[in-house]
């Protein structure tokens, strides 16, 4: 689409790890396994950027410590922690089929190949971030009129509404959980008030490597019916002028 909202795309695995002594969960196989899967994303992402100081005197667990970027803040990016890796992209260069999800599968791989034990995959989030400036009229009525959501109360206001922030949750045929919120904010680079929407497909459980390539195409197929069917027709269709 030539005026996409699309803003981020985001996609983390996690998987089963053990317990120290003092019943913290720990990447047993981290340390080692962080040096291996640098050097297997070196060639593709040769700019490895620390998100822990060095000799930092504590561990982070299910959150990024390391990221691989293309180049100085060059999309998309890897990023990997202890028992958890994700793959993020930017709507700059966003293909689906041709790029992030051989890139996913492609990371996944060499995660794999990186730790010495087999990992134990238990849960998938896939998500995707889209947001539009509000040049005249109200956030409210952009949400309204676009997006086919309106808030209605049946009391009396105490003042003028001021923002907002709707949360929906539904069960899907596989069990995955989709998550939508839709809610106001201001845009950081160009200061303008904003409507944003994330929706996310997750699933917990055990699930193998062909499992979750399949899952995959599924959750990228769900949000982007729940993307065609929550737009006003007209809205839709002028993304693409």
């Amino acid at each position: 689409m030539k005026n996409a909202p699309l803003k981020e795309v985001i996609f983390e695995l996690r998987w089963e790890c053990g317990i120290d002594n003092s019943g913290i969960q720990i990447d047993n196989g981290f340390d080692l396994a962080q040096g291996k899967f640098a050097d297997k994303l070196k060639p593709d992402f040769p700019l490895h950027r620390k998100l822990i100081p060095e000799g930092a005197p504590f561990r982070i667990f299910g959150a990024p410590m390391h990221q691989f970027w293309k180049g100085e803040f060059l999309w998309p990016v890897i990023q990997h922690g202890q028992g958890m890796i994700s793959v993020n992209e930017t709507d700059k260069s966003y293909q689906w089929a041709d790029h992030f999800k051989p890139l996913i599968i492609s990371a996944i791989k060499k995660l794999r190949a990186s730790y010495d034990e087999s990992l134990k995959f238990n849960k998938v989030m896939f998500q995707y971030i889209d947001a539009w400036d509000i040049d005249n009229g109200e956030q409210v009525d952009f949400m309204k009129n676009n997006l086919q959501t309106e808030i209605i109360t049946n009391y009396e206001l105490p003042g003028n509404l001021k923002g907002f922030n709707v949360q929906q949750s539904f069960e899907l045929n596989d069990a995955s959980i989709m998550n939508l919120k839709i809610l106001s904010g201001i845009n950081n680079q160009t200061k303008k008030q904003s409507v944003i929407w994330t929706t996310t497909v997750e699933r917990n459980g055990v699930l193998s490597f062909e499992e979750i390539v399949q899952w995959l195409e599924t959750a990228h197929s769900d949000i982007s019916k729940m993307f065609k069917q929550m737009l006003k027709p007209e809205f839709y269709a002028s993304l693409d002028r």
